[in-house]
């Protein structure tokens, strides 16, 4: 099977990150790289032997002068309605880096125009893919501990992007950081939030111009509730990135802690009569942008969406967003308000 052709655009920064995956992709090939700072675009263009005629400064005049299938855009989000736009009116599919945009009209019509098009549309969401994540959905499948009733999310890490855009970058910590875990615990509980509760602040040792801390009440579908605890400033113990996870079924607790899940199986009363299995994590075949990578071409061949295709992350962006309205305004928000 032949290769796709793919454009980068955003090569410098994380975009440098997937110049280390596209090259071992059996999916993709590069046709151009394209990126407004020349620096990063010499080096990556040196890096990954991409002649000087086929690195551009702007998307359009890649578009215009080689032949491509499909654009991965690993820019602003502000940038992605606008790269989306002229991707799909050139006949090319869409991968975009998280989060999928800016706002949420501009993430919907991304959609929008991706259905116009009849193109495929795909958020790179690499949290989703961990062997962890793909444990604990299987669990919650098979009711292991039984029916799933609740959970918390811990996020701990001192954060110091001191000098960069997030430093003073409103809800800094919701905006950039949570739409890993709320598209995490949509794929592990296979639920959707529906109503959300936050409030952001700043503690006093904090070095962030604005709110890295970060309190959430998700109401989810099937009466599931969730809550959500964060700082970016924290200090003392860290989590890991993907958080600290505690899931609270009819027989017992799941938990994912510095990539290790046990289950806790416990009786009633105040007894502490526990008793707890660490359970080995099965590999899956691709992992994080590997994964989506892969899940992107696969959507490209069958016409059938990826997992994290722009409309699902619709509901995965949108969480965000009304965690932000609820944050500004003071009051719980539902999504069905901002994706109607």
């Amino acid at each position: 099977m032949s290769k796709l052709r793919l454009i980068q655009a955003g090569v410098g920064g994380f975009g440098a990150t997937w110049t280390n995956i596209v090259p071992a992709s059996t999916d993709f090939e590069y046709a151009a790289i394209v990126d407004v700072n020349q620096k990063f675009l010499d080096e990556a263009g040196e890096k990954l032997s991409i002649p000087p005629s086929l690195r551009f400064n702007d998307l359009s005049t890649a578009l215009n002068e080689v032949r491509a299938d499909a654009l991965l855009t690993v820019t602003p989000p502000a940038i992605h309605l606008d790269h989306a736009r002229r991707a799909f009116d050139a006949g090319l599919h869409v991968m975009t880096e998280k989060p999928i945009a800016d706002s949420i009209s501009s993430a919907k019509e991304m959609v929008r125009l991706a259905d116009a098009a009849k193109l495929q549309l795909v958020v790179s969401q690499n949290y989703r893919y961990r062997p962890a994540a793909a444990l604990l959905r299987k669990l919650l499948e098979d009711q292991t501990i039984g029916q799933l009733g609740h959970g918390h999310i811990d996020f701990y890490i001192p954060a110091d992007f001191t000098g960069s855009f997030r430093e003073n970058m409103p809800h800094v910590l919701l905006v950039d950081m949570t739409i890993h875990h709320l598209d995490l615990l949509r794929y592990i509980t296979g639920k959707n939030i529906e109503r959300i509760s936050a409030h952001t602040f700043r503690p006093a040792w904090s070095w962030y111009g604005h709110n890295p801390g970060l309190k959430m009440l998700l109401n989810m579908t099937d009466g599931v509730q969730f809550s959500y605890s964060g700082d970016w400033s924290a200090r003392g113990r860290n989590t890991d990135w993907n958080g600290d996870w505690r899931i609270q079924c009819t027989d017992g607790s799941l938990h994912w802690i510095k990539n290790k899940v046990t289950i806790a199986r416990s009786s009633r009363g105040f007894k502490d009569d526990t008793a707890t299995e660490e359970l080995a994590i099965p590999p899956i075949e691709f992992d994080g942008q590997k994964a989506t990578l892969a899940s992107f071409a696969a959507a490209i061949r069958s016409g059938v969406p990826a997992p994290t295709s722009g409309r699902d992350n619709l509901q995965s962006f949108g969480a965000v967003m009304a965690a932000v309205q609820s944050a500004e305004s003071g009051r719980a928000v539902t999504l069905a308000e901002l994706l109607a």
